[in-house]
């Protein structure tokens, strides 16, 4: 009985440990897209909370021609932001998807040839 069960065990190993090469690629992935994602957030937010104080001191014409010339610069800086964010966004899922080619190149032949 002991000894069935040990090589059944052994038919499986290398699904397993596929299986387990996989999960752990797949959360390395989220974790990185997850860091984009915040960091992406934080500077998102920073630029409205400053929009907010600077929008917030408008009291008279003059003041609001300094914001709206203002507005300019960072309408800027988020096109350059968005610019930014869509190339990082690009280069993750191009290194998404080399690391599960070799993922399932690796996988197979661990499955195939049981190494």
């Amino acid at each position: 009985m002991n000894e069935g069960s040990v090589g059944f065990t052994e038919l499986f190993r290398p699904w397993v440990a596929s299986l387990t090469r996989a999960n752990q690629s797949m959360a390395g992935q989220l974790e990185k897209w997850v860091g984009f994602q915040m960091d992406s957030l934080r500077a998102y937010v920073d630029l409205g909370v400053a929009q907010a104080k600077v929008a917030l001191k408008v009291i008279d014409p003059h003041s609001l021609h300094e914001f709206a010339d203002s507005q300019f610069a960072v309408a800027s800086f988020v096109g350059h932001r968005i610019a930014d964010d869509g190339r990082l966004l690009a280069e993750w899922s191009t290194d998404c998807c080399n690391q599960s080619n070799r993922l399932v190149r690796q996988n197979m032949l661990s499955v195939l040839f049981k190494d």
